[in-house]
């Protein structure tokens, strides 16, 4: 996730009235606005100027948030509520090993400023058509929501979908999957089909709390690598997409899975909670077999996150991510833990820390991750004491994790079994060395375990969090 200069020039007691949930990315407007003729446009309504400071500030949004995390081009499970990441994630617009080019028109979920396409008060329709052209299929989603109350802080919604998703978002950018997969081969994300439907009750405060509570019932089905084609490097860099799951060494197609999820977290959009100093928490619980519909599964998921940010002197800033997941029951590999490569331990290969079961069908059900950055750059012209991130800023950082598999945890009711077992020395240290903006960024890592490796070279279109 990332850390907005927007959000640093506002405090949690800012009265100024504007809303830090709502989202205005560029993908936003109503379907109908693409069907309207654009000679019903004056022109004293958009002039040259008007147009010029648009462009500028979408430029300087993405050179200081990056292109993904600050929902520029659409809000996504980035500049969502949690339980957006349940439901399925990938931009309609698209490119990846298994889509190939994907083309497709949205209007997204879980958004308390929605698009008003039926004209009826508070009711927000949501939805997606697209097509895969590796796939050679289509994808598909259909929503409504109701917001409820005079400051509308409530919203019940229900979708019906057929689409692809990932779990990988949170390691890296999806737009930025888009360019590294389409120009170079390179994609860090797995896929899956997901066909069911979801409903939906989420709550928020003014300014500092959100979450929600959703039950889904879904149909889960693995797919292919359909393509190898990058504009530079065709056909040897892409991974094989692993199947969903895993039984006896054999992969299997599809499952099904019902679930009951909560989710909260303070302070979601990052605003300043003091001068120098602010923080975020969030956490989600996902409930399978519920005891509403049929489920091949029976697990119980908790994941939590933190992340502080520090300006200890004008233009330097630290940043702090601690990450804790545990899975208690039978859970597919799919919903398992595993780290290492881009997004958590950068000088790791990808996924490679995932437990130590010794088998290929459990990966982690325990897990922490634990980064850390110092950055030094110019102070921003705004406030003179945070970086301005629109410039190139220096960093070193430090990835800390660890990953287990606990069968204790599979007949265990509580998140915590087995994790007085862990001890500092059983985490995996990479250390390395980043230049750039949030837009484009260089870094460097080593493993501190190994120091006989050669360094990970790593090219980044987003914060690391």
């Amino acid at each position: 996730m990332s850390f907005s200069l927007t959000a640093l020039g506002q405090s949690s007691d800012d009265n100024s009235g504007e809303d830090p949930f709502r989202n205005d990315p560029f993908f936003s407007k109503p379907i109908q606005e693409f069907f309207q003729n654009s000679s019903e446009d004056s022109a004293e309504e958009v002039s040259s100027n008007s147009d010029k400071e648009i462009v500028q500030y979408r430029l300087n949004q993405l050179n200081e948030n990056g292109i993904d995390y600050d929902g520029l081009f659409e809000a996504g499970p980035y500049n969502s509520v949690s339980l957006y990441s349940l439901y399925p994630n990938l931009p309609m617009i698209h490119y990846n090993r298994v889509s190939g080019l994907f083309l497709g028109i949205e209007n997204e979920r879980m958004q308390w400023y929605g698009d008003n396409w039926l004209e009826i008060p508070s009711i927000q329709t949501t939805g997606l058509i697209g097509y895969s052209f590796a796939q050679k299929e289509w994808n598909y989603s259909l929503g409504l929501e109701k917001l409820i109350g005079r400051k509308k802080y409530m919203m019940l919604g229900a979708e019906y979908h057929d689409a692809m998703a990932t779990d990988d978002f949170w390691r890296i950018g999806l737009t930025e999957t888009t360019l590294t997969s389409f120009f170079a081969g390179y994609d860090y994300q797995d896929y899956y089909k997901q066909q069911g439907y979801g409903l939906y009750v989420l709550l928020r405060s003014r300014r500092l709390f959100e979450g929600g509570v959703s039950f889904n019932d879904n149909r889960y089905s693995s797919l292919i690598t359909k393509t190898d084609w990058a504009l530079f490097g065709s056909g040897n860099r892409y991974r094989e997409n692993p199947p969903i799951e895993f039984i006896f060494g054999t992969p299997v197609d599809t499952l099904n899975l019902s679930s009951l999820s909560f989710s909260g977290s303070f302070n979601p959009k990052r605003l300043v909670l003091s001068r120098h100093f602010t923080f975020s928490l969030s956490g989600m619980v996902e409930i399978a077999d519920p005891g509403i519909t049929s489920s091949d599964y029976d697990y119980t998921k908790y994941i939590g996150e933190l992340a502080t940010y520090i300006n200890f002197e004008p233009g330097g800033v630290l940043k702090y991510r601690l990450m804790m997941g545990s899975i208690t029951g039978n859970a597919p590999n799919f919903k398992e833990f595993q780290l290492g490569g881009v997004g958590s331990l950068r000088a790791l290969p990808y996924k490679s820390l995932a437990g130590n079961s010794g088998s290929i069908d459990h990966y982690a059900n325990q897990m922490i991750l634990s980064n850390a950055e110092i950055q030094f750059g110019s102070p921003s012209y705004n406030n003179d004491s945070w970086i301005d991130f629109e410039d190139f800023y220096l960093s070193f950082f430090l990835d800390s994790g660890w990953a287990n598999y606990s069968a204790d945890l599979a007949d265990n009711s509580s998140p915590f079994t087995d994790f007085d077992q862990f001890d500092f020395s059983d985490l995996r240290h990479n250390g390395g060395i980043g230049l750039g903006s949030s837009l484009i960024r260089c870094e460097l890592a080593w493993d501190l375990n190994e120091t006989s490796r050669s360094p990970v070279f790593w090219i980044r279109f987003n914060p690391t969090f």
